[in-house]
């Protein structure tokens, strides 16, 4: 069974992996055993990681949607911990259509902020609407890197990971997250990068097992990696897994945001409407919905 939703927010283990001189002389945290691929098994498994959450379902879904109550929680290097929260929903597991909503506090109806994002192989898009703005707008490549909010670390391209149809190669496999794993290169196509002039390629880790991802660094020819996201800890809940915890960290400003899965709801009708670019500033009402806390 694939892992529900990485999600997402979703990429830290401090393991051992020497690092092509290309990326810089960084060590990857991988270490131990796990099968070494052949390029066909790897050109494989890296397929079967992009149809399982590339793919858009041909058919109508119904009592499969999703939603979590989720908090960022952002570790300056020196100063106190700031709280956001926020909704992550979809309409049916695994699904390329996610909504993420900003919330003034847990219960919150009115959202400060609602993005929708839609994986696709090659052409992903994404839109927000802001409470008080001018409606909602599409987002461009260049907008994915920027945070959801000021002083949070995650970002939509984390979601969207459209590095993954960039040229790759197969670096080896180990254990990343007390995990068996395999770590890939991606190299942007274009120098320098539409999403980032400093973005030189990303190195992805997939789990053997369940093809998530457990590590993304993004590499931009420094030593470390200037950002990192790496899954924390996993739960079943019923028949889907679910991520609890996802961090990400920022080299240069060295904070630390942990996405903390707080309660889930599962086999939901949710409206259509909430996950098409003009149905944004429709709010997703929470009082009717029975959560399960973790």
């Amino acid at each position: 069974m694939k892992l529900f939703q990485w999600l997402l927010f979703i990429g830290s283990s401090s393991l051992l992996f020497f690092v092509d001189t290309s990326f810089g002389q960084a060590t990857f945290p991988a270490r131990g055993f796990s099968a070494i691929l052949d390029d066909s098994e790897a050109e494989e498994r890296l397929n079967t990681f992009r149809d399982a959450f590339f793919t858009l379902s041909e058919q109508t879904v119904h009592h499969q949607a999703y939603l979590y109550r989720f908090q960022f929680v952002h570790y300056p290097k020196s100063a106190s911990p700031v709280i956001h929260h926020g909704l992550l929903s979809g309409p049916y597991p695994n699904a390329p259509i996610i909504r993420v909503d900003l919330l003034s506090n847990p219960l919150g109806i009115d959202s400060v902020a609602s993005f929708l994002l839609i994986r696709d192989h090659n052409n992903s898009k994404a839109w927000r609407f802001k409470k008080g703005g001018a409606g909602t707008e599409v987002l461009t490549s260049k907008d994915w890197l920027l945070s959801w909010s000021k002083g949070i670390n995650h970002t939509p391209f984390d979601l969207l990971m459209p590095f993954i149809n960039w040229p790759f190669e197969y670096e080896k496999s180990g254990r990343v997250c007390g995990r068996p794993a395999h770590l890939f290169v991606f190299t942007s196509p274009h120098t320098p990068s539409q999403f980032s002039p400093s973005m030189s390629g990303v190195r992805l880790a997939i789990d053997d097992t369940y093809y998530a991802p457990l590590r993304i660094e993004y590499m931009d020819g420094g030593i470390l990696p200037s950002r990192t996201f790496s899954l924390q800890s996993f739960k079943k809940i019923e028949d889907h897994w679910v991520v609890k915890a996802i961090d990400s960290k920022d080299r240069d400003s060295r904070s630390r945001t942990r996405y903390e899965l707080k309660a889930v709801a599962h086999g939901l009708d949710l409206s259509p409407a909430v996950f098409q670019p003009n149905g944004l500033s429709q709010p997703i009402i929470q009082s009717s919905i029975s959560f399960r806390d973790l």
